[in-house]
């Protein structure tokens, strides 16, 4: 019985050392962030996809919602693309800027 339960320690100890050891996958992975700013006023859908938050459907949103009037805030923007998360909107922006054309 003794050996028995110490085989069994010394297996959940080697699976522990061997699981520590394996490389490990992130849980999810992020789009990559655009490497220049994003003018929200003026960028196409692909310019805004790649921005925190929107997929192509917000994208389209934002485009819609800036031919009645330009974008001059994050909050403004979010409320143009039907809502984007708090995490996403600090995310981005150091990337977006609000310039009307």
């Amino acid at each position: 019985m003794l050996l028995v339960l110490l085989a069994a320690v010394a297996g959940l100890s080697a699976w522990a050392w061997l699981h520590e050891r394996a490389p490990r996958q992130p849980a999810h992975t992020h789009t990559e962030l655009p490497a220049a700013r994003v003018n929200v006023n003026s960028a196409g859908e692909t310019e805004l996809s790649a921005l925190p938050g929107i997929g192509e459907r917000k994208a389209q949103r934002i485009i819609e919602a800036r031919k009645h009037a330009p974008i001059r805030s994050l909050d403004e923007l979010a409320a143009a693309a039907g809502g984007i998360p708090r995490k996403d909107l600090d995310r981005m922006a150091e990337f977006v800027v609000f310039t009307s054309e």
